[in-house]
């Protein structure tokens, strides 16, 4: 079914197709969109666009207002666990800037902020919600709370991360030309999000774990590589990342595929068991802004 009212965030075009109906309950409320959710396979309505092929949720209405009243205590449980992944992802940096100033967007808690700091990088995060950016702020770790643009962030940074971010946005084309506003002549951006065309989610369908109320744009190589070309990035280096989780963590959502009636208390000595984890379902790309004669 066509829907000519909706428009392509990335290409801007009409050509726009409902693809799967949302299953999401109403009103909607900020615990719903926590990053530790797993409530898998709830959704907004997806549409796909024949143009591009770019996958988004655009009726689902004011996403930022939930991010913004949202708090996540578990999030905070895993905290160990996701200093693992930052330090992973700033090898990637290092291989390409080994020092400089980066700006985390869309920073949580200050957890890759934090790990920078340790590498001698000059980091600074924002990050809408104001439960984490709080829970930052009381670890002495500079995340401002708000959203871009920020006046004072203008060509100022040397690295720019997006990590599992543009997903949870509703114009994730504007938010890269404000990430390349923040960035200087030669900086790198580094994105992650998930692969919507992954063996993992083709495997999974509907209840893929990234198929969540939180996450409206759903992205795959071809249609990350679109957005950038049109925010005007080149890639310049790409992978698939890995993560770090309790085995506790990791136990509690397997058990959300299994019916009410046959899950089990997971074990506390479980908490203390870091298991790494790649399921090759997120693309994680090293960006650079295109010269001026390039365009």
């Amino acid at each position: 079914m066509s829907n000519t009212a909706v428009t392509c965030w990335i290409c801007g075009g009409a050509h726009v197709d409902l693809e799967r109906c949302g299953t999401i309950r109403i009103p909607l409320q900020p615990e719903q969109f926590r990053i530790t959710s797993a409530d898998y396979g709830t959704t907004g309505d997806i549409y796909r666009c024949r143009d591009c092929d770019f996958l988004f949720c655009p009726t689902i209405g004011d996403v930022l207002h939930q991010y913004e009243r949202m708090a996540d205590a578990t999030y905070e449980d895993t905290r160990r666990q996701r200093a693992l992944q930052a330090q992973k992802i700033l090898q990637t940096i290092e291989a390409h800037k080994s020092t400089g100033s980066l700006l985390d967007i869309g920073a949580g808690s200050g957890i890759l902020v934090e790990q920078a700091l340790k590498l001698s990088y000059s980091a600074i995060g924002v990050e809408p919600s104001i439960a984490l950016s709080r829970t930052a702020q009381q670890l002495n770790l500079p995340v401002l709370t708000g959203t871009l643009p920020q006046s004072e962030f203008c060509g100022r940074f040397d690295i720019v991360t997006l990590i599992d971010v543009i997903e949870h946005v509703d114009a994730p084309l504007a938010l890269m030309r404000e990430a390349s506003a923040c960035m200087n002549s030669d900086a790198i951006c580094v994105i992650v999000t998930p692969d919507v065309n992954s063996l993992a989610a083709r495997l999974m369908g509907s209840k893929w774990w990234h198929y969540r109320l939180a996450h409206i744009s759903y992205f795959n190589r071809k249609t990350l590589k679109r957005l950038l070309h049109e925010a005007g990035f080149d890639i310049v280096d790409a992978c698939r990342p890995g993560w770090y989780f309790p085995a506790s963590y990791l136990a509690e959502r397997f058990m959300q595929y299994f019916p009410a009636v046959l899950r089990v208390k997971i074990p506390s000595a479980l908490d203390r068991i870091t298991i790494p984890l790649n399921l090759f379902d997120s693309l994680l790309v090293v960006a650079k802004k295109r010269k001026a004669d390039d365009r």
